[in-house]
């Protein structure tokens, strides 16, 4: 089923519906690193066709969309780990909408 509905889709609609699949494959790694207590951060923002290039993606028809640091931190080193988090109060972080 899955391969009739993606044969179906045009070459634009394949590079969407594969970039949604890398951000629920994302999420996943991050829920997994925080199960693991490992630290993890998505990145966005590099330089793709560079990273593209480097490793040799467009010849396996394949592009850099995101990337996933992992690894511990440098608690020692680090200033900002043992800080008290900033947290907003949840009127602030949240809205509401009626349903009717």
């Amino acid at each position: 089923m899955i391969n009739g509905d993606i044969n179906g889709l045009s070459v634009e609609e394949k590079s969407h519906w594969a970039a949604r699949q890398a951000y629920i494959a994302l999420g996943t790694a991050l829920t997994a690193a925080a199960l693991e207590q490992v630290d993890a951060t998505p990145m966005e923002g590099f330089d793709s066709q560079g990273l593209d290039e480097l490793l040799g993606l467009k010849e396996k028809n394949l592009r850099s969309l995101v990337l996933l640091a992992v690894g511990y931190r440098d608690a020692e080193n680090d200033h900002y780990a043992g800080l008290k988090k900033v947290r907003k109060p949840k009127e602030q972080m949240f809205v509401h909408f009626a349903t009717s």
